[in-house]
């Protein structure tokens, strides 16, 4: 709906007697003159529409109008709310509708809300909660699946459903959303979550307007992770109706897991998992990845899909691999990789092969159903030896729009790799967006992005049918709503109408949300927005930015409402001053800085095919170039009585380590753990790299001489370090009087997948064709490497940049030195 800003701010001052109006009146002079009709057993959505009808016209007028099932003669004016036989008699129906689309019409003495509406209707057995699962419902399932599969749908099937307000998440609610219109209309805005967060407008007199218009969301389905419909707080239950937003039935992201988490499972079939380097099945991690080259998991996969179909009536299933995807080594999944294509294509063929082969198999018993997968991680880019995918297989694209940057290169690549997509598949598209404080890494940073919300969303209006909206890893609620609400409240609009004037939005949000400080916060926002990258790195970007805020800060009363929602800015900004304050720092003189040696140059073509990961740092690979760093004591900076030396290298958008340890003769080292992820690897003999790159900082990655690695993201809140992995390839080889170990850290230029792998560009410190052709950047990236010899007798500490006697912590970035490709 185009609504022009002149308008809505003429509203706010003037009584609400809509132009175009009809003779009647809903409320005139403080009175009622109206009265809400709903069907004698309407959907649920219908209730709750007359109910938010009811509460927000007295909010404006005073007046409250009663909700009925049949006209009385009380009121001459009738508002028919959802489809009923009144409703009908008037001529309005939602015959022709789609899911959640409406229809707002009048006639002399009525006006009709009425949308698409449907309750859903969940299948036992499903959770009311997490215990009422694990103490009652998974039996259930189990008997009912006889195999030892997860079915994380049903088990979290209750995370869909508001108790407070009796809605689940997969109603469609056309009629509520015209509801909301209608209130659009007269000026209600709902900007954040809680009264703080609404615009409403105050008026004795409400004319009745003369409308008719049909409204259809330009995208389907239009998800947001926070808040949740299921949120304890009503507040944030609420606005996540009032952005209109809805889920479909049956998505699931990493659908494989069903097959591949349970502990029978692992125990059973080995052979359904991947093969690691080390030769071994990987049936302990987390997120153990499958064989997709097993029969036997491609039959329990389709099995398991029609049981889905038939049992929950669910139209799609998702096949997608767990997260953090490694591809099998086992002979045959091996020689599928694609390794040419990089990293956002290992394993494009690979896995979308397996997602063909399943969907082309259930085509025959449910040809009306759908498989789903994302296009994610190491199988982003489209497959090549696919020419079309089968009608059954929709595609969904992590951040298949760009989340954030205003630069055109950004938008096009986003552009470029939706037409691939297209290309291969006559369906429509879906998309996974994961903004910053999903994953909680940079969020110091204001995340601002209307502009390229707009941009994204006008290229992909019509051509994509599912948004699927990461935004918070908070609770139920929004995450720091102060600063988090616009994203999703710029999205939501343009998710009705991507054609909008962006601009004219945003003046009427900063002129009746921020009032006095209008100006002053646009100029913020809009700053921290083309400046956001910058704001990671250039501490003269963040002292501008943070003056911005405090201009704005100054030019309302604290105690007036603006003031307190500019408040909430200001505890999200916390972090900002603090980072503020470090960066004002500058870095100690002298710290060492550390040069890589670029394999994709012709020069080394003969030297990179020799690699082998085994530990061993005997090939050319590695002693083509002898440029090498060395270990010092991390205390004095002296020769350490145990030398260190590493080399490094950059290949195919990967980083390689090679480190050589020196030890005892005939003493091997102390082994601490002995699994990946073990805390009591910090017990033992270990190497600790922390690398900050140009995009994120920092990561922290441990490996003791057994060749166990632990992965933390340092950038993340403390509780969510170890979600991260740096997938990395490792290999350690031991001697009479060292050990060593080789190391391969995939880096991806996008953030797309952000819980796994490094985040950055390969560091130039000079302009190259590479860094010229948008593969690089100039942008530092800093590391150091330790080596702690704990459970020796000397426990000597080593690193490649010492901190010093009097350094608090290995962490302090500022003692990083440089790292950077040539």
């Amino acid at each position: 709906m185009k609504l022009a800003v002149t308008y809505f701010t003429a509203l706010l001052l003037t009584p609400l007697m809509v132009l175009h109006a009809a003779d009647g009146f809903l409320v005139e002079q403080g009175q009622s003159r109206g009265e809400i009709v709903v069907a004698e057993t309407p959907p649920r959505a219908v209730k709750l529409a007359a109910v938010e009808l009811q509460s927000y016209l007295e909010k404006i007028t005073g007046s409250r109008l009663e909700i009925v099932t049949s006209p009385t003669d009380a009121m001459p004016v009738k508002i028919y709310v959802g489809e009923s036989e009144y409703a009908r008699r008037a001529g309005v129906n939602a015959e022709d509708l789609g899911r959640d689309a409406f229809r707002l019409v009048s006639g002399p003495d009525w006006l009709a809300l009425v949308g698409r509406d449907w309750d859903f209707t969940p299948v036992e057995p499903w959770a009311r909660s997490h215990t009422d699962w694990l103490n009652n419902k998974q039996a259930d399932w189990m008997t009912l699946a006889g195999h030892p599969w997860q079915n994380p749908v049903a088990a979290s099937l209750y995370k869909n459903y508001s108790k407070q307000l009796d809605i689940w998440n997969f109603d469609h609610r056309g009629s509520l959303n015209a509801v909301y219109a209608f209130l659009g209309d007269l000026g209600v805005r709902w900007y954040m979550p809680g009264e703080l967060g609404e615009i409403v407008p105050k008026s004795n007199t409400i004319a009745l307007p003369e409308v008719n218009r049909v409204v259809s969301p330009k995208f389907e389905v239009r998800s947001v992770s926070r808040p949740l419909i299921s949120s304890s707080e009503v507040d944030d239950a609420l606005w996540y109706l009032r952005l209109g937003a809805n889920e479909q039935y049956g998505i699931l992201h990493h659908g494989q897991r069903n097959l591949t988490e349970h502990p029978d499972q692992r125990a059973r079939h080995p052979e359904y998992y991947v093969l690691l380097p080390n030769g071994k099945r990987d049936t302990e991690s987390k997120k153990a990845n499958a064989c997709l080259s097993s029969p036997g998991l491609f039959q329990e996969t389709v099995a398991y899909a029609r049981l889905m179909f038939d049992h929950y009536d669910m139209p799609i299933v998702s096949v997608m691999p767990h997260d953090g995807f490694n591809h099998c080594q086992c002979n045959e999944c091996k020689g599928q990789a694609t390794i040419d294509r990089g990293p956002s294509g290992l394993a494009s063929d690979y896995v979308w092969k397996f997602v063909v082969r399943v969907a082309n198999e259930l085509a025959k018993s449910h040809p009306d159903r759908k498989v789903f997968c994302g296009a994610y991680s190491t199988y982003r880019l489209p497959p090549l030896s696919i020419d079309r995918l089968p009608d059954n297989v929709w595609v969904q694209i992590t951040n298949g729009r760009p989340i954030r940057e205003l630069d055109n290169e950004t938008h096009n690549d986003a552009a470029e790799l939706r037409r691939s997509w297209q290309a291969k598949t006559r369906n429509p598209l879906s998309l996974t967006l994961n903004y910053t404080p999903f994953t909680n890494r940079g969020a110091y940073r204001p995340q601002y992005w209307p502009h390229v919300i707009a941009r994204g969303l006008r290229d992909t209006s019509g051509k994509v049918w599912r948004e699927d909206v990461w935004l918070s890893s908070g609770m139920g609620g929004l995450h720091h709503p102060g600063m988090s609400h616009l994203n999703p409240y710029v999205i939501s609009r343009l998710w009705w109408d991507a054609d909008q004037d962006v601009d004219g939005l945003l003046d009427e949000y900063y002129h009746l949300f921020y009032g006095s400080a209008a100006a002053e916060m646009k100029a913020f926002i809009e700053y921290c927005e083309t400046n956001y990258a910058r704001l990671g790195s250039d501490g003269g970007a963040v002292g501008e930015a943070i003056r911005l805020f405090d201009q704005a800060k100054a030019a309302t009363a604290p105690e007036s409402v603006y003031g307190r929602r500019i408040a909430l800015v200001e505890e999200f900004l916390i972090t900002l001053r603090n980072r503020a304050s470090q960066m004002s720092i500058p870095r100690p003189a002298g710290l060492p800085q550390f040069r890589v040696i670029d394999m994709g140059k012709d020069k080394w073509r003969d030297a990179r095919d020799t690699l082998v990961i085994d530990g061993k740092i005997d090939e050319p690979f590695w002693n083509g170039y002898s440029l090498r760093g060395n270990l010092k004591d991390s205390d004095t900076g002296k020769k350490p009585r145990y030398p260190t030396h590493f080399r490094v290298r950059w290949w195919n958008d990967n980083l390689y380590f090679a480190i050589h340890c020196t030890g005892e003769l005939g003493v091997p080292p102390n082994i601490g753990g002995s699994r990946d992820g073990d805390p009591a690897i910090w017990n033992g003999e270990h190497l600790e790299l922390l690398i900050e790159t140009d995009k994120h900082s920092y990561y922290q990655i441990v490996v003791n001489p057994d060749g166990s690695i632990t992965c933390l993201d340092r950038g993340a809140d403390k509780k969510n370090w170890f979600n991260w992995s740096a997938q990395a390839e490792v290999a350690t080889h031991h001697g009479d009087d060292f050990w060593s170990v080789e190391l391969k850290l995939p880096v991806a230029s996008s953030d797309e997948d952000p819980l796994h792998q490094l985040v950055g560009n390969m560091p130039f410190k000079s302009k190259t064709s590479s860094l010229d052709s948008g593969k690089g950047t100039s942008l530092p990236w800093y590391f150091n490497l330790f080596r702690k010899r704990v459970g020796s007798d000397d426990g000597e500490t080593t690193a490649f940049s010492p901190i010093g006697s009097e350094a608090k912590a290995i962490d302090d970035t500022q003692m990083f030195g440089e790292i950077f490709v040539q």
